[in-house]
């Protein structure tokens, strides 16, 4: 008797793929369930499965290795799955991080007279823009501000 795929990958729950365009069995790898987050069905196999990507509507692999990764090394739950593919996951932490950046230094760049501290956060928000749709109007009032204090410093 099989249960929740444990002898076959093709009689897994499809609940675990939810919103996959196509599974790909033949590259399927057994998993260790031990290792697994799970309260009911654990994931017995891990098997290459294409989803569309959330941010930029390109099709990606969800590859066993990187399941294998999420799911027994970071111990994420199993019903989780990629929603974006590498690239977008890849983007959405660069955005994240200049963000964080931005949001530690914006008070003391606008106070003090430190010329490279201006530029760089003039820096990480035109590479925020770059990487997003929309720009927060606090990040244009202050890019403002700064732009302005950089030509200040250098005419004077």
């Amino acid at each position: 008797m099989d249960i929740f795929g444990d002898t076959d990958s093709r009689l897994m729950p499809s609940h675990l793929f939810q919103n996959c365009l196509r599974l790909d069995y033949s590259t399927a790898i057994r998993a260790d369930i031990t290792k697994q987050n799970y309260s009911v069905c654990p994931r017995h196999w891990y098997v290459d499965a294409n989803f569309q990507c959330a941010r930029c509507g390109d099709e990606f692999c969800f590859t066993v290795s990187e399941q294998k990764r999420w799911y027994e090394g970071q111990r994420f739950w199993i019903d989780s799955i990629a929603k974006q593919c590498k690239e977008c996951r890849r983007l959405i932490r660069r955005e994240k991080s200049l963000r964080r950046e931005y949001d530690r230094d914006i008070s003391i760049a606008i106070k003090l007279d430190n010329l490279s501290q201006k530029q760089r956060l003039v820096d990480v928000i035109d590479e925020f823009r770059s990487l997003t749709d929309i720009l927060p109007p606090k990040l244009i009032e202050h890019r403002e501000i700064l732009v302005h204090q950089i030509a200040k410093m250098l005419s004077s």
